[in-house]
This record gives structure tokens, C-alpha cells and sequence, in this order.
């Protein structure tokens, strides 16, 4: 996650070096910086809202999304994540597959 927008806990204990998934929380602060338009080449996006409210923009069209809302992403297609509300937005994120199948492909 880069710097200024929050932080990131891993919750699969990465050193059993996972290949089909990989589960984080993540933790906007409010008024950080607005995440990057991004792909995935091969790897699903799952995202839970635990916590707060985020604008989340999919293909150019965006969407709020807020607590208890699933949102699934397909591999290929291009999205960002942002906190733009005034407090904690908090996600849990899935990936499948994860490890050497991972990839982050800038879009802007």
C-alpha cells in the first residue's frame, strides 16, 4: 500500500508460501491519497467492507460502496479503491490465485 493511505495486515501467514489465495485487511484513513487504476493479469479481487464507506471505481464507472457490501472483480478488469469519507474505511481483500500468480498492473 503506498505511503499516506493506511495500512495493511496480512491474515494468511505468507512464509507457507500460499499460491491460491491470499486474505489482508486493509485500512484507509481518511483524506489519504486515491488508490491507482490497476489489473490484475490472472487473479480474482474480492472485497468485503468491514468497516466505512469507499469509492470504488470499476471499467470508469464509480461506485460507493459501504459496510457488509461484497464486491467481486474479475481478473483483467481495471478498478481503484479510495477513502474519500472522513473516517476509517476498512476492507477485507481476497485474492485467488495469489503468490507467483499475482501481478499489479498500473492502468492510469
Amino acid at each position: 500500500m503506498e505511503p499516506g493511505r493506511g495500512e495493511q495486515i496480512k491474515l494468511i501467514n505468507s512464509t507457507l508460501n500460499t499460491e491460491n489465495v491470499d486474505v489482508h485487511l486493509n485500512r484507509l484513513v481518511p483524506g489519504g491519497p486515491r488508490g491507482k487504476v490497476h489489473h490484475h493479469t490472472k487473479t480474482d479481487n474480492v472485497y468485503i467492507v468491514k468497516r466505512g464507506e469507499g469509492t470504488l471505481t470499476v471499467e470508469g464507472e464509480t461506485h460507493i460502496i459501504r459496510e457488509d457490501d461484497v464486491v467481486f472483480i474479475p481478473a483483467g478488469m481495471k478498478h481503484s479503491l479510495s477513502n474519500l469519507s472522513a473516517t476509517v474505511f476498512e476492507i477485507f481483500e481476497i485474492y485467488a490465485p495469489s503468490g507467483r500468480h499475482f501481478d499489479f498492473v498500473p492502468d492510469e
